[in-house]
């Protein structure tokens, strides 16, 4: 009578070829992952200057003549709810601060949008309990 099984050099020579599988496919995976968000990142700040440009034509009317060299915090742009009010960093899994802060200049008949990525604070700081404008005190010009 024939047992049927495997050998223990067997096993031992899947679990191997097992092993360096992984070997091979952990550092891939995690560069694959961490790629993807560096890509997330890179959406996130564009989604956040999208919000801005957005702000910028609901206040069309307050725009001051001239050339504009102002900026406006995340928390204003919650709180118009042009951006949602939990945006997460994907890099660091925090949620941006309310008040990151992001600029906005006129350019060569465009505005230039730029989020100051090392602006505010680590902590969550309190959303505005007002809408901005570029009369209220949460712009600076």
């Amino acid at each position: 009578m024939k047992q049927k099984g495997f050998t223990l050099a067997e096993l031992l020579g899947v679990i191997t070829i097992l092993a360096i599988v992984a070997l091979l496919a952990i550092p891939m995976i995690s560069r694959n992952i961490a790629k993807g968000k560096q890509n997330l990142y890179k959406v996130q700040i564009e989604n956040i200057k999208k919000a801005a440009s957005n702000w910028m034509t609901k206040h069309t009317l307050e725009i001051p003549d001239g050339n504009i060299n102002t900026s406006i915090t995340l928390g204003c742009l919650k709180v118009e709810g042009i951006l949602e009010t939990s945006i997460e960093n994907p890099i660091t899994g925090v949620q941006f601060p309310n008040d990151m802060i992001v600029r906005i200049r006129t350019g060569s008949n465009q505005y230039i949008y730029e989020v100051v990525e090392d602006s505010g604070t680590d902590d969550k700081a309190p959303l505005p309990e007002y809408k901005c404008s570029f009369n209220h005190t949460a712009i600076e010009s």
